[in-house]
């Protein structure tokens, strides 16, 4: 029995395409075959698969522009490269339509045609596939035609543009009257043929669904964003509706209210008329999905730009006095947070909640790893006499660290909730420092640079009432189980400073330490006999909680005032800031909206809420932000069991960037069927929140993988590289070693060895790929993600299969357009098998630029795609292929080249030789001190007297005075910088008195002084190496006395100057060169990096041509020429070269950083050949494929330590390859 194809788009399937596609790109059909003899015949020419439409094809230029009456037959020809041969094979066609084709609904299907004439259809009338083509007059669809508002709802068109003027925006409202209490629309329903919605199925989570109908968009479940994709406009384009309120009260519920004929009707109910809630609204192109979203939230954000509301339990005056701005010591710097002053009649000054909910403009907040970055040698310590502003007499420890980025740092983060092996996952340190240990065995030492501590370490009071209560915030005693953790038994010391201590004691790699709460302290809330409750200025209110989807009641102990919300926070997070933690995870956040009245029930969809619970939900979330951003930073937390609407459509995030936020439920290792759901929430719920970082929970071994043989490991690691969160690990001391799992372990940084490089970068759904069908149940297309490298213009594509029921997946890639370099090929390489493909860079009509991709159930891959750059003359090419070991180093490599250079001849090979560096395994090893006696300024001054000495010989005539400038220009900007230091250095402390303090102003004058010095030493060298590499003769002198001058266009006769040295040379400085040569100097301290400083003779002097008999000008010649393939790395790491040339002997050296290896005397250089898969494009009959492999990392090791310690820039990586013109 033969198997069954899958053909996209699929048989029975109905769809409308635009005209720019079906006009440009054209219309792709595709099919797959699994593998069986019928097939490989078919694939062989036996028989011809075809597909039979009668759509208007375009065949050549004179036909006719009309509709065709009759249908037509177009072959779909072999897919001749695919990922796996064994999967099947793939067949594929592409047709472009006339430009002025008539609007209509077009019908196709697939056949097969025998040689003897037989035709087998591969579906019937009934089951025929339809394509609808718009009308090429149509004008683009408004927002007033699309949506229709009720009586009591004004749609109010936007003035404000995005960018520029593609995207319309517009706002639905409710009416004026005082009674309305809904905003409702209807849409028509024809217009749409699929869309995105996230809704709110859980208690604390929202989920993400794809829908082929406006029907199917659900009346229970309250939708967050919605996303519709119209389908009679000529150009495709996306309506984006994100309902907006405030966050005071039960969020709205947005849903679909009822359906009749074509209208679906969407409702949003309004508790009352002071409450505002509105709808945003995007029109923008459908190729454009994420920036329309982005300019709808931006639009919404504008639509909140109102004042706040009056502390509950809080009057004004009372909020004025507590001023949690003001700095607590002199010595301390404030983390400010940048709002907007408003005058008090109109509103409140919301500094006083929160630095990340400003309601003017947007704040670029400090990522959360900024803030895990401080070390607990930088935490100053506060003694009494310092404290000069306290609440209720406890000090605040404010953060140190200046706002920073959103973008994550390098290096893997532990998590210790799936680590720990007892039945409670509590934090024991004895199971986390095993675990720790096992993961540095498995990773590499280094690469776990922060630690979460999870649930489980706090004092909690536990009965069978209730989930717990936190009773004070120092950790509970039972978890510091190492005998040699060093603890006083009198108490002194908190039990949470003895167990962060003792881990980085034993993990000096750990910059930073977090740990799990909850926002009311633990499940339940605080133990109302407790020493956290008694610290209050009034007794904790009991509420209750209702959940209407677990069906569960929960009575909660809280603050009862915003004055003891702010009060317990900032107790509670200057307790864990002096116990040595860096950042905070806050769980359990949207639980907070089920606050109900202890006697009324809760209904599903009920807006019933007791007084002020909704108001004590804001306040309790903006009492942590604000007391978060004084002790750690701004976006020092990670909001989890918080995406919900009332934290994604609020001012909450709608006013600020850069807050990392959890976007989907849990982890869950062991469930099989949950790994697929798991990504596909992590990729559309993303798209709500484009200005934030989005995290995709921790990663760990799935145990479920030997019953399955299904590599789920992998497939969420993979995955986690095309996020841009901090990347968490969670792996018990047993767990297997995963490839993987290593990938994500990033290696360090050449340019500064304390510093990692990057393994990660926010993937983007392909265009067409945004609202394809990737959960169903059947066989169909793989999730597909994106990331463009600008540095390398290279790309990587990632492929998960999220099919149910088993089903496998297909795809027909054009690998070339992630490129968009249509007229070069292109290599691809599989991270898992190590393949290599040569493809086109542009579709024909022999699909030489597909590449089939065929993924069974739970599988995975991640490709690069990278150009072949050759030299025209030479045939020789070059792909730059990236980290061996990792998917991806987006930092790592840029600036990739290629060029011929002739040969150089032994004399020219002999003078560089000499005045380059000697071998590594030729110095001494030795390691740099720095000297703190008072012969150390001599001792400095003699070595750059001798390295000076040795200089001026030793450096060409014709680059000694650009040598000699960079010393004077760097000498000359040192003395001013030590004369602004020294002319307003601190005065002395006398004996028996205070040190004086110094004011904060002057210190700020000194670093603004410095600051603008070393801007101007940057510019007026940056002159000087740019005038050097664009001068051709340095220096030229004149006859008769007169001065040398290195400027080219000086006026001069040609007998009236010569050159240096009597020989005519033209000396070229590369700026790059130049520049990381000076960063040595200053980092070093020494000007022997001054010697090494290339000069490059780009013109030797010609010897004249022998003159030739008339004969020999027409024999034809083979001269020979190099390549030069070169780039600049900054990572430790093995990189990878696909070298297109005549032989292995052909690639004559490596050059790293100047220095000249043997590639196959090398132990850190490999050359290998490589076996070009099946369907790859010949290069040419006397070249051949081979891969050079150079471990950046082992090179360092053989390098002198004083050497790697002054490399401050990327080091260029050069291949040189022998080549026939």
């Amino acid at each position: 029995m033969r198997s069954a194809p899958i053909f996209q788009p699929a048989l029975g399937s109905f769809r409308s395409v635009s005209l720019d596609q079906v006009c440009g790109d054209g219309l792709n059909f595709a099919a797959q075959y699994p593998v069986d003899e019928y097939v490989a015949s078919l694939a062989n020419g036996a028989a011809r698969l075809e597909l039979w439409t009668n759509l208007p094809v375009s065949q050549n230029s004179s036909e006719s522009t009309s509709r065709p009456v009759a249908w037509n037959a177009y072959p779909l020809l072999p897919v001749r490269a695919a990922l796996d041969r064994a999967t099947g094979y793939s067949f594929a066609a592409r047709v472009q339509c006339l430009p002025a084709a008539s609007e209509g609904v077009f019908n196709f299907t697939y056949r097969i045609v025998h040689l003897d004439g037989q035709i087998d259809w591969l579906g019937s009338p009934s089951t025929d596939g339809r394509i609808r083509l718009p009308s090429s007059d149509t004008f683009p669809p408004a927002i007033r035609q699309l949506v229709l508002p009720h009586r009591g709802t004004r749609l109010e068109l936007s003035a404000f543009q995005e960018h520029d003027h593609s995207v319309e925006l517009a706002t639905l409202t409710p009416g004026r009257s005082a009674s309305a209490t809904s905003l409702s629309f209807d849409i028509d329903a024809s217009d749409v043929q699929s869309g995105l919605v996230i809704e709110r199925t859980k208690s604390t989570w929202c989920t993400s669904r794809r829908f082929q109908s406006l029907h199917e968009v659900s009346p229970d479940f309250a939708a967050g964003l919605l996303v519709l994709e119209l389908n009679k406009a000529a150009a495709g384009e996306v309506l984006v509706l994100m309902p907006v309120f405030d966050d005071t009260v039960l969020p709205p519920r947005f849903v679909r209210s009822s359906s009749s004929n074509n209208k679906a009707t969407f409702q949003i109910e309004v508790a009352s008329p002071h409450v505002q809630v509105k709808v945003a609204l995007a029109l923008g192109a459908s190729t454009q999905l994420e920036s329309t979203i982005k300019a709808c939230r931006s639009h919404a954000a504008r639509l909140l730009r109102t004042c706040g509301y009056e502390p509950l339990g809080l009057p004004w005056s009372a909020a004025k006095a507590l001023d949690v701005e003001a700095p607590l010591a002199a010595s301390i710097d404030v983390v400010s947070a940048d709002t907007k002053i408003y005058s008090e009649p109109e509103c409140v000054d919301i500094s006083f909640y929160s630095d990340s909910t400003a309601v003017e403009g947007t704040i670029t907040t400090q990522g959360m790893e900024d803030s895990q970055l401080l070390s607990t040698d930088d935490t100053q310590s506060i003694s009494d006499s310092d404290d000069a502003s306290t609440i209720h007499e406890d000090r605040t420890i404010l953060a140190d660290s200046p706002p920073g980025s959103g973008q994550p740092k390098a290096g893997l983060g532990f998590c210790t909730w799936e680590a720990m092996q007892n039945h409670e996952r509590r934090p024991y340190l004895s199971e986390v420092v095993a675990a720790l240990e096992a993961a540095e065995k498995r990773t590499g030492p280094g690469f776990i640079t922060s630690l979460l501590i999870d649930d489980g370490w706090q004092d909690v009071l536990h009965a069978q009432d209730h989930r717990g209560r936190l009773s004070s915030f120092d950790m509970d005693p039972t978890m510091l189980d190492v005998g040699d953790a060093v603890h006083p038994q009198d108490g002194s010391q908190p039990v949470l400073v003895s167990y962060v201590g003792y881990i980085r004691d034993r993990f000096p790699s750990i910059r930073s330490v977090g740990c799990w709460m909850t926002l009311a302290g633990y499940w339940d809330g605080i133990n109302p006999d407790g020493s956290i409750a008694s610290s209050l200025s009034s007794p904790l209110r009991s509420m209750c909680i209702q959940d209407p989807y677990r069906h569960a009641d929960r009575k909660w102990w809280v603050p009862a005032t915003e004055l003891d919300m702010h009060l317990f926070w900032d107790k509670a997070f200057h307790s864990l800031r002096s116990s040595g933690i860096d950042y905070v995870k806050i769980d359990a956040q949207a639980e907070w909206e089920w606050a109900q009245a202890p006697t009324e029930p809760l209904t599903k969809g009920s807006n019933a809420i007791m007084p002020g619970g909704g108001k004590l939900g804001k306040a309790m979330f903006e009492a942590m932000e604000g007391a978060a951003a004084r002790y750690f930073g701004s976006g020092g937390v990670i909001h989890s069991m918080a995406f919900t609407p009332a934290l994604t459509n609020t001012a909450r995030t709608l006013h600020g960037q850069g807050m990392t936020i959890r976007c989907t439920d849990d982890f869950f290792p062991n469930i099989p069927d949950a790994h697929r759901h798991h990504l596909a929430h992590n990729v559309y719920n993303a798209l709500l929140l484009p200005e934030h970082v989005c995290d995709a929970d921790m990663l760990a071994h799935c145990h479920i993988e030997a019953a399955s043989r299904q590599d789920f490991t992998g497939y969420h690691a993979s995955f986690r590289a095309f996020t841009d969160a901090k990347l968490w690990v969670s792996d018990r001391a047993d767990a297997p070693t995963s490839a993987s799992m290593r990938a994500l372990a990033a290696p360090a940084k050449l340019s500064c060895q304390s510093e990692r490089v990057r393994v990660q970068e926010k993937g983007h759904l392909l265009s067409n790929a945004a609202f394809e069908d990737l959960i169903g149940d059947g066989a169909g297309p793989a999730l597909k993600l994106g990331v463009w490298h600008e540095t390398t213009k290279s790309a990587t594509l990632g492929l998960w299969n999220l099919r149910g029921a088993g089903a496998s997946t297909f795809d027909a890639l054009n690998v070339g357009q992630l490129l968009q370099m249509p007229e070069q090929r292109v290599a691809v390489r599989s991270f898992r098998s190590g393949k290599i493909w040569l493809l086109s860079g542009q579709f024909s009509e022999e699909n030489s630029g597909l590449l089939g991709t065929t993924l069974e159930a739970g599988s995975w891959e991640v490709l690069t795609v990278a150009p072949v750059q050759m030299v025209p003359s030479t045939g020789v090419g070059v792909a730059m292929l990236g980290s061996k070991m990792h998917f991806m180093t987006p930092e790592g490599i840029s600036l990739v080249t290629i060029s011929a250079s002739s040969s150089m001849d032994d004399g020219l090979k002999k003078r560089r030789s000499s005045v380059s560096r000697r071998p590594s395994h030729q110095r001494r090893h030795s390691t740099r001190s720095v000297s703190t006696c008072d012969d150390s300024a001599s001792e400095t001054s003699l070595i750059a007297q001798s390295a000076t000495d040795r200089l001026v010989p030793e450096v060409p005539s014709d680059s000694r005075a650009v040598l000699l400038s960079l010393a004077v220009i760097n000498g000359f900007f040192a003395l001013m910088q030590g004369a602004v230091t020294g002319a307003t250095g601190s005065p002395r402390a006398v004996a028996g008195r205070p040190r004086p303090k110094i004011k904060r102003g002057r210190v700020d004058v000194v670093d603004t002084m410095l600051g603008l010095i070393d801007q101007l030493q940057t510019l007026v060298v940056f002159g000087v190496l740019i005038l050097a590499s664009w001068t051709f003769i340095l220096p030229t002198e004149r006859k008769g006395g007169a001065a040398k001058s290195w400027l080219p266009w000086r006026n001069s006769q040609g007998s009236d100057q010569r050159v240096d040295d009597n020989e005519l040379k033209r000396v070229r400085l590369s700026p790059h060169d130049a520049v990381t040569t000076l960063k040595r100097c200053l980092t070093s301290r020494t000007m022997a990096p001054l010697r090494e400083m290339p000069v490059a003779i780009t013109e030797p002097k010609l010897t004249p041509a022998s003159p030739r008999p008339p004969s020999s000008r027409r024999t034809s010649r083979q001269s020979s020429s190099d390549v030069v393939f070169s780039c600049l790395v900054d990572a430790a790491t093995t990189i990878g070269f696909l070298v297109l040339c005549e032989g292995k002997d052909k690639i004559k050296e490596c050059t790293i950083d100047r220095i000249r290896y043997d590639c196959t005397a090398t132990p850190w250089i490999s050359i290998s050949p490589v076996d070009l898969e099946e369907g790859s494009e010949s290069w040419s009959d006397k070249h051949s494929a081979w891969r050079v492999d150079v471990d950046m990392e082992a090179w360092t090791e053989h390098q002198d330590v004083t050497y790697v310690q002054t490399i401050a820039a990327p080091v260029r990586v050069a291949l040189r390859i022998a080549a026939t013109v």
